[in-house]
């Protein structure tokens, strides 16, 4: 790796900063990035819909997100190591970058959720096997916690984007009763094949926005481990330094090798011997002058490192520095037991009491815990109607939630008086008037003992246990549609509030009261 051409700046981060970066990389980056990542994405979606259908088309991008992800990392690495590559060589080098553990990543580690921090290691270092494995392990120690909650992160992005593209388009579109989209229809797939398909479209769009952040947040969670590993960092750093250090160094050079020049010149002007005493050189040691000047000549040596080797030499006689002394040390190799500090002196009466009060505090914590369970267990058997409670005169409420329940504010025939409501156009009043009347039959006829505060569900609960099956599932299906239209303000067809006014009578006619099914 060329180190010397980062593009980014190495140092040490936590991983958290560390995953930024990787954010940071694909802003930076995003033409080509994303013209990379899409050239493949895009026709793969569209043929995925055309061969199968939206929810197996959906299935089948999500499961190949692996080996698409590689076409991110090969423009991220190219990009952090100052050489973004083109379109052109991107798909050229696709083969290539695809090749090592692809099998494994789409097959038993294909629900590793640490899998965009371990992508580099097959793709960059190109290691398979037992030595990609111990790889990972070397690479995971205090990093793969954090590429866990990268994924878990980036998943909860996709299907937010998804379902507020669902949203959206539904708001957008026409309000058709048969053409809304239902969260249960979306996850069983049971709507229209037309919604099915926009589903798979906005599931498409958010793995196309989030899957190359999560690529680059994981790469670099790689860079970042080993940079503390292999110390990226310092090397960079002390590269650099040199290089300051060796420029600096170049014009300091030019003046010595000018200045040493100048020197040499003066000397050999001055040890040139005239002309008539060049032959006139007397023997030495039994040595000619040919001799002598045959030998090589030794280098010089300055005088001031003569002159200091000569006083190190008579420091070093002197006699303190001529005494040598042997000397043996014991030491316990031993774990030293630690001292106990000294207890401080208690009063017996004082420790008595604090004894005393602990142990009272204790007993009041237990039965403090006690209370509370026994008052939760007895909550939820009084929640779901699992105890006996004293029965005690019950005065049915004159109005709940808004709505007159006498006996006295209805019509003699209800399901009629509705009908004709539902006739002429006034859906919400012919709703409301069927669902007065099943409320004045549950607190009258059956004895369902409905307070002010409770809600349209808590009506349908209470009255399980006092009504037959099928009048409950009327009563849903009458409070449902009561609900769209009452407070969603979705249309309701006229034929659906016309058939609850038919069938109304077969589920709150006379019936004697308290009847339990």
């Amino acid at each position: 790796m060329r180190l010397d051409r980062l593009a980014v700046q190495l140092r040490m981060r936590n991983p958290w900063e560390a995953i930024d970066l990787g954010f940071a990389m694909v802003r930076t980056w995003a033409r080509p990035v994303y013209a990379a990542w899409l050239v493949v994405f895009v026709p793969l979606c569209t043929l995925a819909l055309l061969v199968l259908p939206p929810p197996w088309a959906i299935l089948l991008v999500w499961w190949l997100k692996p080996a698409l992800d590689r076409i991110v990392l090969h423009v991220l690495a190219a990009g952090v190591f100052g050489d973004l590559p083109r379109l052109r060589e991107t798909l050229r080098a696709l083969p290539r970058a695809i090749t090592p553990g692809l099998v494994a990543s789409l097959t038993w580690y294909r629900f590793f959720l640490a899998r965009s921090f371990n992508l580099p290691v097959w793709q960059l270092e190109r290691q398979t096997g037992a030595a990609a494995r111990q790889r990972r392990r070397q690479l995971q120690r205090r990093t793969s916690s954090h590429a866990v909650w990268l994924t878990i992160a980036c998943l909860h992005f996709e299907i937010v984007l998804a379902l507020s593209g669902v949203a959206l388009f539904d708001l957008l579109a026409p309000v058709l009763q048969a053409d809304e989209f239902e969260l249960f229809e979306l996850l069983t797939w049971s709507n229209q094949d037309a919604q099915r398909v926009v589903l798979a479209a906005m599931a498409f769009t958010a793995i196309a926005i989030v899957e190359p952040f999560y690529v680059a947040g994981g790469f670099a969670l790689y860079l970042n481990r080993r940079t503390a590993l292999e110390g990226w960092d310092l090397e960079v750093a002390l590269r650099r330094m040199g290089e300051r250090a060796q420029a600096a160094s170049r014009g300091v050079d030019l003046a010595k090798a000018a200045a040493l020049g100048l020197m040499l010149a003066g000397l050999a002007a001055i040890s040139v011997p005239p002309d008539g005493h060049a032959q006139e050189m007397p023997e030495q040691g039994g040595e000619t002058a040919a001799e002598i000047q045959a030998q090589p000549a030794a280098p010089p040596v300055p005088p001031s490192q003569r002159r200091a080797a000569r006083e190190i030499k008579e420091v070093l006689t002197r006699p303190e520095f001529q005494e040598y002394r042997e000397r043996t040390r014991l030491q316990h190799l031993g774990k030293p037991e630690p001292k106990k500090p000294p207890k401080p002196a208690e009063s017996p009466g004082w420790a008595t009491f604090i004894e005393a009060l602990a142990q009272f505090l204790r007993i009041l914590a237990y039965a403090a815990i006690g209370l509370a369970v026994v008052f939760l267990v007895y909550f939820l058997l009084r929640r779901f109607d699992l105890v006996a409670r004293e029965r005690t005169s019950y005065v049915a409420p004159d109005t709940l939630f808004g709505l007159d329940v006498r006996p006295a504010s209805l019509p003699d025939d209800v399901a009629a008086a509705a009908l004709e409501l539902a006739r002429s156009g006034e859906l919400l009043k012919a709703l409301s008037l069927l669902y007065r009347g099943a409320l004045v039959t549950l607190l009258h006829r059956d004895g369902v003992e409905l307070a002010s505060g409770d809600t349209e569900d808590d009506c349908l609960r209470k009255s399980r246990k006092r009504i037959p099956d099928a009048s409950v599932a009327y009563f849903a299906r009458l409070l449902a549609t009561w609900q769209r239209l009452a407070y969603a303000r979705r249309e309701v067809p006229r034929a659906e509030v016309e058939a609850l006014c038919g069938d109304w009578r077969a589920h709150f006619t006379a019936r004697s009261p308290g009847t339990a099914v």
